[in-house]
């Protein structure tokens, strides 16, 4: 899946962006019908790593937090809006990308 984030928000004001990323999944696990438990890699121009999260009725919630720099969250709603925000430790901030998810065919 490739995901292209038009706009860059940090704590103080938002932004045009040209950010993109891949999501690769690498494990599912069916619960029931509503919840899959999932593992994806995160891909970009500067970094990958792993994420881990649930698939709860077509939205995906992913999250890494095992990076010295911050902790990391990605949403995919159903349709493919997403919403990916990386807390940063050192400085004190938060910066939050909107955007769309969609599958590569």
């Amino acid at each position: 899946m490739t995901c292209n984030f038009e706009t860059e928000c940090t704590d103080s004001d938002c932004a045009d962006s040209s950010y993109s990323a891949t999501v690769q999944m690498t494990a599912a696990r069916p619960v029931d019908s509503h919840l899959t438990i999932m593992s994806a890699v995160f891909s970009d121009v500067s970094e990958t790593y792993e994420m881990q999260g649930k698939i709860v009725d077509g939205n995906r919630r992913m999250f890494n937090m095992d990076s010295t720099a911050g902790a990391r969250l990605l949403t995919i709603a159903a349709d493919g809006t997403a919403r990916y925000t990386n807390h940063i430790a050192e400085p004190l901030m938060a910066m939050t990308y909107l955007g769309q998810c969609k599958e590569d065919r």
